[in-house]
């Protein structure tokens, strides 16, 4: 068949095609399932996309000194199950605890995000973390050294706000560069 027969029959065949769809033949149970599925897709796709708006925005504030608004991003019960130790405090307290920590060891504190993904309830974003340790970090005293580390977070959601929390980020590599051990294999050299 050469281009002009395809380019003629392309119409005819298209017609076909949306008949076959729909009309007054079609099984109404199916176009309604099928409908269903669609929003029920949509309606996950703007969960899922929600959840990253939020996650973007809770970032946004650990680079801040405010937890301003906080409350409308997690919920009152949150559960950090990477806490920092001296805090004491639970429940989304505690997270602004924790960021109030954080922003006075390292005043200049970042998170980049690099990827961020969204499966069901569950966020996973992997970061880029610097500071400077300039001031106390709870009992111990400023190193006055830099960090530059990674870090990942999952967080899973509840009714549109963060519920809990799992994470890491490159401890003993940050310990490492504060000064507050030595770097791996040293320490049998001596």
């Amino acid at each position: 068949m050469n281009t002009k027969s395809l380019l003629r029959s392309a119409p005819l065949a298209t017609l076909l095609l949306l008949a076959s769809c729909g009309g007054e033949h079609a099984d109404h149970n199916m176009s309604s399932e099928h409908m269903n599925a669609m929003k029920a897709d949509s309606a996950a796709r703007a969960q899922m996309a929600a959840q990253e708006v939020t996650m973007r925005t809770i970032v946004d504030l650990f680079n801040t000194s405010s937890t301003e608004g906080a409350e409308n991003l997690m919920t009152a019960n949150f559960v950090d199950h990477q806490m920092d130790p001296s805090i004491t405090t639970t429940g989304l307290q505690g997270v602004k605890d924790m960021m109030g920590l954080y922003r006075t060891a390292f005043p200049d504190f970042k998170q980049e995000i690099i990827t961020m993904s969204t499966t069901g309830d569950r966020t996973y974003v992997h970061t880029h973390i610097t500071g400077t340790n300039t001031g106390p970090w709870g009992a111990m005293p400023a190193t006055n050294k830099a960090m530059d580390l990674m870090g990942v977070d999952i967080v899973r959601f509840e009714n549109g706000k963060a519920a809990e929390h799992w994470g890491y980020m490159e401890e003993m590599k940050m310990m490492t560069q504060l000064g507050l051990m030595p770097p791996p294999g040293e320490e049998k050299k001596k």
